[in-house]
């Protein structure tokens, strides 16, 4: 046990996300963790005052490590992740095998806790996941925004892309909530 050099490991300071477009402000994995993180606490909050039940310990805790198998994979590319359910069980499984690795140095039962939350946001069944995911999302759609709002045109069809699927989803916890959230998106359109 290594609690102080695993601390010190700050490799996702250094993975770049979306490695094949051209990017005004490039973006590491750990500033979108703190993102996905930071959205993941605001929707909680939304949540609990519309009485919706959610653990935000837990959520935060999950939006912190749901991309820390990157620190070995880097950031893969999502129309290469998902090319074939045969690549996406690839790729599911070594991260499955590696992902251990990524808290090494921490005492086991810390590593269990971590893995247990980064297998759950995966399967993106409970609702503490769930926002995980949509904050992930979130995070994508304002990393888009700003790119396009510099005059980077690479990131407009994502940015669309993930806005029109935000406005698709309807999960009634989401339902409580997308209009609070996207209320200044109808603006922006």
């Amino acid at each position: 046990m290594d609690i102080l050099r695993h601390i010190k490991n700050r490799s996702l300071a250094h993975i770049v996300r979306y490695s094949s477009l051209p990017q005004h402000f490039g973006e590491s994995v750990a500033e979108h963790s703190f993102y996905t993180a930071y959205i993941t606490a605001i929707l909680c909050r939304l949540l609990k005052e519309e009485e919706v039940k959610i653990d935000t310990e837990k959520a935060i805790s999950m939006a912190l490590v749901h991309d820390s198998e990157e620190m070995f994979s880097g950031d893969i590319l999502s129309p290469f992740k998902h090319y074939s359910d045969e690549v996406t069980e690839a790729i599911r499984k070594v991260n499955l095998e590696i992902i251990r690795d990524a808290f090494e140095g921490l005492p086991n039962s810390l590593i269990n806790h971590f893995v247990a939350l980064w297998v759950e946001e995966g399967e993106g069944v409970g609702i503490e996941a769930q926002v995980v995911k949509m904050a992930d999302r979130l995070s994508l759609i304002a990393k888009c925004a700003e790119e396009v709002k510099a005059g980077n045109e690479f990131f407009q069809e994502m940015y669309e892309d993930q806005l029109a699927r935000l406005n698709r989803d309807d999960k009634p916890w989401w339902n409580t909530i997308k209009a609070k959230v996207l209320s200044s998106m109808k603006e922006e359109t």
